[in-house]
């Protein structure tokens, strides 16, 4: 049996060497010029003809159709992918001497949602962003604090959070060293000396007693077992340590008032930029739980030390807060622009990179695109500087460009595997050595087989 089927395959490869060469055993380059399909009706189906091009010359004969998502499927032949996406038509005009030059049929660059922005001048500067909370102003809090001991006898201020005015009326305290310094000064008052008088004044004061209290003694000439104390600027009570009755000591804090009507917000900055923020730097802050709050501030002060943990640093930013919004301890968002100028500059989502370096695509009219090597330079706030490679005005893709990219490359590869014609059918040059990376997702299998001991079938 196996004698009987060795002369049959050995008979049917002598009748088929025998059938006469077909286009593509000549090794035809144009097969889509040269082996047209035949319709139903056995009319000859030819290419279809040339569109008008941008400078009134027709674009040629179809080469060829392409897939429409730029894979490496030519077909010689109108056809539809698995999506049922019409191939698309490359003309004889359109060669591949352009370069990196495409044509995009108006239906496909609606299809890919192509969108196109000119390049422009734009001020910006270099983009540090990082975060920050509110804080107390430090130079407007104001601490009670007993220079004497005595008791608390009546306490004003009940909880932290009270709102007082200046010359408001906090607490009265029953010192015996204060009672024995207002006798002193009511002595010598009486006494008719100047100097005496004015040394027991000054005492009265070392010891905590306000001016206020002070003119009340010299104009009564009484003394008063308890001494008021009352506010000397508007604020909120933001800590309170004692009760009505307590007992001080002197040196002990008694309360502390702070003045919202201003806050700073402490900005951490990362150690590597902390030499690009210096005072009067502009900064925008932007506070999520309170929008209405948010503008645009300069930096008052920047801390000279890091923290040793965070690899961080601190600037502060000065706020009025004339509504209280702003909340000490509140979360807050800041940005800084250093070296803000005037730059060139395209969507950053039109920079497109690969082992080439940067380029953009360029719209250059009538549906052509080309791709452009640029040199880029600072990147902020969605926008990419261009150092070369474009002027003012220029049109580049920004949505849809890989695509076209793709397909950039994928005529200038074609380009270079062909004398002339396309190569997505029968055998075209060798690719060059500098050119096997490029090529190398694009190729498709080989047509040649081996046989088991390796010689070419």
């Amino acid at each position: 049996m196996n004698r009987y089927l060795t002369i049959l395959l050995a008979g049917l490869t002598l009748a088929a060497c025998g059938k006469p060469p077909t286009d593509e055993q000549h090794g035809s380059k144009h097969p889509a010029a040269s082996a047209s399909a035949s319709s139903g009706d056995g009319a000859e189906q030819r290419p279809q003809a040339a569109e008008i091009g941008s400078d009134g010359s027709k674009n040629g004969e179809i080469l060829y159709y392409r897939h429409p998502m730029g894979l490496p499927d030519t077909s010689p032949v109108p056809k539809k992918d698995s999506m049922g996406m019409d191939y698309i038509p490359v003309y004889e005009n359109e060669g591949v001497s352009g370069g990196s030059a495409v044509f995009v049929a108006p239906e496909t660059i609606q299809t890919l949602g192509v969108k196109i922005e000119p390049a422009k001048e734009v001020d910006f500067g270099r983009a540090i962003r990082t975060f920050g909370a509110v804080a107390d102003n430090a130079r407007l809090l104001t601490e009670i604090t007993s220079r004497v001991d005595g008791w608390i006898d009546e306490l004003v201020i009940t909880a932290v959070g009270d709102e007082v005015r200046k010359g408001d009326l906090l607490f009265r305290l029953r010192s015996p060293d204060l009672i024995a310094a207002k006798r002193d000064y009511v002595t010598a008052l009486n006494s008719g000396s100047a100097s005496w008088a004015a040394s027991s004044a000054t005492r009265l004061k070392s010891l905590g007693v306000q001016e206020r209290t002070v003119a009340e003694v010299r104009t009564s000439r009484a003394v008063d077992e308890l001494t008021a104390f009352y506010a000397e600027r508007d604020g909120i009570v933001s800590m309170l340590n004692v009760r009505k009755g307590a007992f001080v000591k002197s040196g002990d804090q008694i309360a502390t008032l702070a003045d919202y009507g201003e806050v700073w917000v402490i900005a951490s900055i990362a150690e590597q930029d902390l030499p690009l923020i210096a005072p009067g730097a502009p900064a925008a802050v932007t506070f999520p739980n309170a929008p209405a709050a948010s503008r645009s501030a300069i930096v008052d002060y920047v801390y000279p030390t890091v923290d040793a943990k965070t690899r961080t640093g601190k600037a502060r930013i000065v706020l009025d807060n004339p509504t209280l919004a702003l909340r000490p301890g509140a979360y807050a968002d800041v940005s800084f622009e250093i070296g803000s100028q005037s730059r060139l500059a395209v969507p950053s989502e039109a920079i497109l990179r690969d082992q080439r370096g940067a380029h953009v695509i360029l719209a250059t009219g009538e549906g052509r695109f080309m791709a452009v090597s640029v040199k880029t330079g600072l990147v902020s706030s969605g926008l990419t500087e261009i150092v070369e490679g474009l002027d003012a005005g220029d049109r580049v893709v920004v949505s849809g460009q890989f695509l076209i990219d793709s397909e950039s490359n994928l005529k200038e590869s074609l380009g270079k595997l062909t004398a002339g014609g396309h190569a997505g059918h029968g055998v075209g040059a060798a690719p060059e050595d500098g050119d096997r990376t490029e090529m190398k997702s694009d190729a498709e299998p080989s047509a040649r087989q081996h046989d088991d001991d390796g010689s070419q079938l």
